[in-house]
This record gives C-alpha cells, sequence and structure tokens, in this order.
C-alpha cells in the first residue's frame, strides 16, 4: 500500500468536477480509505470573522492576518477541519499526521487563534475530502493524481492562488508542460 500520508495530491487538468486544479493534503490514509483537505479554494469567510462569529458578542482584541478559510472538499461542508504545526498543549480531538503536522477538529483550537497560544502555522478548512478503501490508488493509477511530499511552505504560507503551480514545481512541472488530455493508457 502506498504511504500518502502527508503528501500533496495535484489534480491533473482533465478533472474537471470539484477537483479542478486543486491541491489536496492528504490527513488520513489507512487500508479504511484516505481523507484530505484542499488546500487551494479560499471561501469569503476570513479567520477572523470565524473567530467573531464562534465567540458571538464576546470581546475581541486579539490580532489576525488576513488569511481566509479554505473550502477543504465536499463532504462534510458544516464541520471544521485546521491542519496545523505541532503545539506545546494538545487540542481535545487531534490527530497526529506527521512529527510536525495534526488536524484538529475540535473548536478549542479556534479559541487560541490571534493569542500568544496559536499553532504557530495553521490552515482553517470547512469540509473535507475522502475516497474509500483502494480508491484513491486507483484514482492515481488511472492519472487523475500526481502525488508529491507537502511543503509547509505552500501549506500555510503561498497565496491560495499560486498553490497548484507552486506544487506542480515541486515535481519540476510547469503548467504549460501539462497535456490536457489523458495518455499513457489505453
Amino acid at each position: 500500500m502506498m504511504d500518502l500520508q502527508g503528501q500533496f495530491l495535484i489534480a491533473m487538468p482533465h478533472l474537471d468536477d470539484y477537483f479542478h486544479r486543486t491541491v489536496v493534503f492528504i490527513c488520513e490514509h489507512n487500508e479504511q480509505g484516505s481523507m484530505g483537505i484542499v488546500i487551494n479554494q479560499p471561501t469569503d469567510l476570513s479567520i477572523a470573522e470565524l473567530y467573531s462569529k464562534l465567540n458571538f458578542m464576546m470581546k475581541n482584541d486579539r490580532t489576525f492576518d488576513d488569511a481566509m478559510v479554505v473550502a477543504g472538499g465536499p463532504m462534510h461542508m458544516e464541520r471544521g477541519f485546521i491542519v496545523h504545526k505541532k503545539t506545546a498543549n494538545d487540542f481535545q480531538h487531534s490527530y497526529k499526521i506527521t512529527d510536525e503536522l495534526s488536524l484538529t477538529t475540535s473548536a478549542d483550537v479556534v479559541d487560541t487563534f490571534g493569542s500568544l497560544q496559536a499553532p504557530e502555522k495553521y490552515l482553517v478548512a470547512l469540509g473535507c475530502s475522502s475516497w474509500g478503501a483502494g480508491q484513491l490508488e486507483q484514482e492515481i493509477m488511472d492519472n487523475t493524481w500526481l502525488v508529491v511530499p507537502s511543503d509547509e511552505s505552500i501549506l500555510f504560507d503561498a497565496p491560495y492562488e499560486e498553490r497548484y503551480l507552486a506544487a506542480s514545481r515541486l515535481l519540476g512541472i510547469n503548467s504549460h508542460n501539462f497535456a490536457c488530455a489523458q495518455v499513457g493508457h489505453s
């Protein structure tokens, strides 16, 4: 079985569904299936607005950058998923992705945003992407996805609209090198 946890999936150009020109960070991959977060589809909701909505009528004296919440995938759009750097304190519902990165699904991480207790870097998503057992491996064999080791600067810092090209460059590919037709399989 491939080890995809902590990797990026780069959608091939012929994908014309929800995943068109997306980069997915794989948070979990095992015999039961896979789960990941699309990292390059920002919503119109900023993290500051999310914090304010979750802490309605509470005084907000915190400082936020201009980061946006991303649309993490077509599944569970009502749920929040936070990929973040390892922290000194654990959160209620955290899952270790790699030695340096975790996925948290509990609101206690959001309570730290804008404070000194916040993770050094984090990505907030509404929704996730998931695949059943063997489904993602089959899609990779069908040339739907390219796989590349993830890069934290792309995951957390690159402008959203540049993440697809930046992830492709990790493989030495420029967007004009992609053929739009599927080749290599008959």
